[in-house]
């Protein structure tokens, strides 16, 4: 598969790679989703760049980075119902403590990370939700009751 990889921390230009990789298949209860749109965050950026405290080499060999995306699910691992290959779905936490994130054609990953959409959502759309969404929810929901608040 096509995907974008890095192996040592700098800027975008000094360390990103463009390249073929094998396609990864998915482990019981994972889903392989053929990635349309990789979504960009600043923790994506700030962990490529190597400016998080206390860290001084990248986790694992070779990463491909971005958390979020969106796609189809295009096979499933043991465990997983057979009736989610087909579904649109967005990704969260793609990246996140893994090797292998959504700048690529393909991304395996934990079925619960991929999210179904309503078939009126664009693709483009579902890859903004992941990090973006989560944090949003977690800010207005995560802070107690805030019924009657606008």
């Amino acid at each position: 598969m096509k995907s974008v990889t890095y192996s040592k921390f700098g800027t975008a230009a000094e360390v990103l790679s463009y390249g073929e990789m094998p396609s990864p298949s998915p482990a019981a209860g994972e889903v392989l989703v053929k990635l349309a749109y990789s979504g960009a965050n600043p923790s994506d950026a700030k962990a490529r760049a190597g400016s998080r405290p206390g860290v001084t080499k990248p986790a694992f060999d070779v990463i491909i980075p971005n958390s979020d995306g969106s796609g189809e699910i295009t096979a499933v691992g043991d465990g997983v119902s057979p009736d989610r290959i087909g579904e649109r779905v967005w990704i969260w936490n793609g990246q996140w403590q893994r090797a292998f994130g959504t700048a690529a054609e393909y991304i395996a990953l934990p079925s619960a990370q991929a999210v179904r959409m309503p078939d009126d959502m664009s693709l483009e759309t579902g890859a903004c939700l992941g990090i973006p969404g989560l944090t949003a929810a977690h800010s207005v929901f995560g802070g107690g009751n805030i019924a009657g608040q606008t």
